[in-house]
């Protein structure tokens, strides 16, 4: 074989490779594909751009469509392929791809590289990536260099059929290949079509092996002040059926984070409890709820006050239900992790036997006494402020979107907010968040993932430096013609440093400096020379009015400037006057 018909056969076996591995990958069920131009990932692109039938962006920034296809993936429940080529490209996934890593959504990155003669010999655009995302992947692997063999076929095959049940395994998550082309990386031409590919059948998923009904069931009926606590991650269709059922069999609260699911068009009116965040502040209430038992599903709740309620009872059983065993169990109580999904679990409503004992009723009674005194006294202090600050924008973007509307939460503080002041409501919505790491990185492109997902009315709600970390966000939004609203509260600056120690102990002029790092920004503006429409709003009704407008379809920044003292007082009062209502009509 001479040097031009080997260069000829090398670039031929790339794109071979390629066009087989992405063919099985979209057959094992990989809904989309999220690309990185680049040189060495060209073999990758092409065969995906072949694919008419994989839906397809491109992103100019890594680091944007790791969280493009994050929130896409999250929002989907299904995997989605994310492709780069070699160098430090791959390591701007590795955000995105942490949060994956914890939040348990199925990511198959794919990242190019140069052949092993080139890596630690000053090759241009090389470095080690084999180990890039080590400790936040499910499966890691390095394929061969493609060459002339008629096995490579079987093996991109099989490796695009383990990538995908590696990723959406018990415990979904990320998996990497990594691939290595030489060069040419094409063959001469490539007009030809592709070629023709039998891909292969990707074996069923098992079930988690079944609970024992009758044990769990009796031991579930024994603990008379028992709480089903419900947090981030949890979520299918079927649970809010499931959980409501199970929750009156017990006759048992429902605390339910707001990324659970369960607080928006959720038949759990009887038994949820929304307010948690609120009351539990209070030390004396926090003493009076002692539970004997948490049954605890998915991941660590929002609130810390119902994190610290937890560590307070040291005494009280926990159990955590997770497909998966994954031991999300920071504060390292369980004493029994079960293997099954929360709908799963749930279902043992059925094996309930028996009413529950007056000493239950009154232990839920008392719940929902704590939770209706702070939601009282919440709206009565929200109704008698003047200003709109971000209590009264949680509670009115709540209210007024649409019935099936997506809405993604960003960190730090509009998940926080939402835990505290948004409490259940009839109308359908699904709640995204990344709180998996909590960062507040790729907001804007994760939630720009799940609009294109679930191509409802989607809202994402951030704060400025939130929006500021993520403009290249923007410009995705821009270049895909995303549907997509943003709610941008600006207190220009990082407002959840406000509620920490250094608020209160570092000298001011430092705390602005270091901490708060005000900018100055007119948002409106920045969002408006990345082509969105873009309006400030300063009250509920002028938000409602132009929230309803954005829902008609198309890119909008809505922003709400906020004064970021007041809104921190605001909050000091509102907590405040809670604790002294519950010390007079709850502890007294």
């Amino acid at each position: 074989m001479n040097d031009r018909t080997a260069a000829r056969d090398v670039g031929a076996a790339n794109l071979e490779f390629a066009r087989v591995l992405i063919a099985n990958l979209q057959a094992a069920g990989v809904a989309a594909a999220f690309v990185c131009p680049g040189s060495r990932s060209t073999p990758l692109a092409l065969a995906i751009s072949e694919r008419h039938d994989l839906p397809t962006s491109v992103h100019v920034d890594e680091r944007s469509a790791a969280f493009h296809a994050l929130g896409f993936a999250k929002a989907s429940r299904r995997p989605v392929v994310l492709v780069c080529t070699s160098g430090t490209a791959g390591a701007n996934f590795l955000p995105a791809v942490a949060e994956a890593h914890h939040a348990r959504v199925p990511l198959v990155v794919l990242t190019a590289d140069r052949p092993p003669e080139l890596r630690a010999w000053g090759a241009p655009q090389t470095m080690e990536q084999r180990g890039l995302y080590a400790g936040f992947t499910r499966w890691s692997e390095e394929a061969p260099c493609p060459a002339e063999r008629d096995s490579e076929r079987a093996y991109a095959r099989a490796l695009a059929q383990r990538a995908v049940a590696e990723a959406t395994g018990p415990a979904p998550g990320p998996v990497h290949l990594n691939l290595p082309f030489r060069e040419p990386l094409l063959p001469a031409s490539v007009a030809e079509a592709a070629a023709h590919v039998e891909p292969a059948v990707a074996p069923a998923a098992q079930a988690p092996p079944a609970l024992d009904s009758v044990e769990v069931a009796r031991d579930l009926r024994r603990a008379a002040r028992g709480v089903l606590l419900f947090g981030s991650d949890v979520g299918d269709e079927s649970l809010a059926v499931a959980a409501h059922a199970l929750a009156q069999a017990l006759d048992w609260p429902v605390i339910a984070d707001p990324a659970s699911g369960l607080r928006a068009g959720a038949p759990m009116d009887s038994s949820l409890i929304t307010g948690a965040d609120l009351f539990l502040r209070n030390a004396a209430v926090a003493a009076a709820l002692r539970p004997d038992l948490i049954v605890r599903f998915g991941g660590q709740p929002t609130s810390r006050a119902l994190n610290e309620w937890m560590l307070r009872h040291t005494t009280a059983d926990v159990w955590l239900v997770d497909p998966a065993n994954g031991f999300r169990d920071p504060q390292h109580r369980a004493g029994r992790a079960y293997r099954a999904s929360p709908s799963q679990f749930c279902a043992l409503a059925g094996s309930i036997m028996g009413a529950a004992s007056a000493e239950t009723r009154a232990w839920q009674s008392r719940w929902k006494q704590a939770d209706s005194i702070a939601r009282a006294t919440v709206a009565e202090a929200i109704a008698a402020e003047s200003r709109f600050l971000t209590p009264h924008l949680a509670q009115a973007l709540w209210a007024a979107l649409p019935d099936g509307a997506v809405l993604y939460a960003a960190n730090s503080m509009a998940i926080r907010e939402v835990d505290a002041f948004a409490g259940p409501r009839s109308a359908g919505l699904t709640l995204l968040a990344n709180r998996g790491v909590n960062g507040i990185d790729g907001q804007v492109s994760a939630a720009l993932g799940a609009a294109g997902a679930l191509r409802r009315p989607t809202v994402l709600w951030c704060g400025d430096l939130a929006l500021l970390h993520d403009v290249s966000g923007l410009l995705a939004g821009h270049m895909h013609v995303a549907d997509l609203t943003v709610v941008v509260s600006n207190d220009d600056g990082g407002g959840i440093f406000e509620y920490l120690p250094a608020a209160r102990i570092v000298p001011r002029p430092v705390f602005e400096r270091m901490f708060a790092v005000p900018h100055g920004l007119d948002l409106g503006a920045l969002a408006r020379g990345l082509g969105w429409n873009a309006s400030r709003v300063d009250s509920a009704a002028s938000f409602r009015d132009a929230l309803a407008k954005a829902m008609r379809g198309g890119r909008h920044v809505i922003e709400v400037r906020v004064d970021r003292a007041a809104n921190t007082a605001f909050h000091a009062a509102l907590n405040a006057a809670v604790s002294a209502r519950l010390e007079r009509e709850f502890v007294a």
